[in-house]
């Protein structure tokens, strides 16, 4: 066979597998980079935007007409095990799959990408944002983990990103520190992303990170003892970006369903929030969907995030008649997919470099 056509061959078996795998999946697919004035202000535009980064993204859309249908794929806890589960090559290939039935994709991260190996310890997180450049992220949430070095580390990698950080309950002083929230247009469609990191981000991230010179925590993560102020900040984001005219409102958590999180656990802030579409939810590791009621009486999807690459969540907006269904992909294979497959693209290659680049950052 052509090497050409079993490549292609092979990356349609992927998606099959990927697709069977995920029977869990519900609905119809089986320096600071942004800073914003107050605590209360929600508006996207007064902010500072990110320097363009050095690596730029391997990601090519295929040359197909757009069918109409918005697709965001989420990934989540990675803990920089970029070449495990389905890897990041894995990614790719489902994204380019969907792209070449003319789904138009977004793809997101939700938190604790740049920590958890020895190449994330050792670059500081370097090696991992450049494969999520690579990758050709649109929108990412910080994590606890993304402090793991520093305050200052993490401006300094929100700078390199191609991509935004966002986050409507990280602040400085009382002040918000990133953009609540952005708007990505595609397809005729205004879809706004609302991120909210958890407050237990101040223990289980170094102290340090989130103190002055004195010892005084000057960053903090709106942590009041019921939630109002996460209810508040995430409430005014996904209303200020409806008037900016957003159609949908993807809210983004790195909350988690762990019960030593209360009260900051997802379904005491979901259940109190109005206006959004559909929840995408990281922290906890778990991979259990759920129905969500929000406080508009809807019932809604919750996507979570997995672990270690374990599980894609996903998005489908329909071109046809605007609905929203949701549900998670699972890898439960000991090796990755172009390992069990002997696939290649163009992220099968960066991850070997990655690793080999990674040596350099070794003690």
């Amino acid at each position: 066979m052509d090497n050409t056509i079993k490549k292609k061959a092979l990356s349609a078996l992927i998606l099959a597998c990927t697709l069977i795998i995920g029977a869990c999946s519900r609905g119809q697919e089986p320096s600071v980079p942004s800073i914003v004035t107050t605590a209360t202000q929600t508006s996207a535009t007064d902010t500072v935007k990110p320097q363009p980064a050095k690596t730029p993204s391997l990601h090519v859309r295929p040359d197909v007409p757009a069918n109409g249908d918005v697709v965001i794929l989420m990934t989540g806890d990675v803990h920089c095990s970029f070449d495990k589960g389905f890897s990041y090559s894995g990614v790719y290939e489902i994204r380019y799959q969907m792209e070449l039935k003319g789904d138009t994709v977004l793809l997101v991260d939700d938190g604790d990408a740049i920590q958890g190996a020895p190449i994330g310890y050792f670059s500081r997180g370097e090696v991992i944002i450049n494969l999520m450049n690579d990758l050709g992220y649109d929108v990412a949430i910080p994590g606890e983990h993304e402090f793991e070095y520093g305050m200052d580390r993490f401006f300094e990698i929100a700078q390199k990103a191609n991509f935004e950080y966002i986050c409507c309950n990280l602040v400085k002083d009382g002040k918000q520190v990133l953009k609540p929230y952005t708007i990505k247009e595609v397809c005729g469609k205004k879809i706004a992303f609302v991120g909210i990191t958890t407050p237990k981000a101040i223990t289980l991230a170094p102290p340090e990170a989130f103190q002055d010179g004195t010892g005084s925590f000057v960053y903090g993560f709106m942590g009041d003892e019921n939630g109002d102020a996460i209810v508040k900040a995430a409430q005014d984001a996904i209303n200020a970006a409806k008037a900016e005219g957003a159609n949908y409102v993807v809210l983004m958590g790195h909350i988690g369903n762990d019960p030593t999180a209360a009260p900051w656990t997802y379904d005491t802030i979901t259940s109190r929030l109005r206006g959004y579409d559909v929840y995408l939810d990281g922290f906890s590791h778990d991979t259990k969907t759920a129905e969500i009621l929000n406080a508009d009486g809807k019932l809604l999807q919750r996507v979570p995030a997995g672990t270690r690459l374990n599980t894609i969540g996903w998005v489908r907006i329909s071109g046809k008649d605007g609905a929203v269904t949701a549900g998670i992909y699972q890898w439960l294979n000991d090796f990755t997919p172009e390992w069990l497959f002997d696939f290649e693209n163009p992220m099968t290659a960066r991850i070997k470099e990655a690793k080999k680049e990674g040596e350099k950052y070794l003690p």
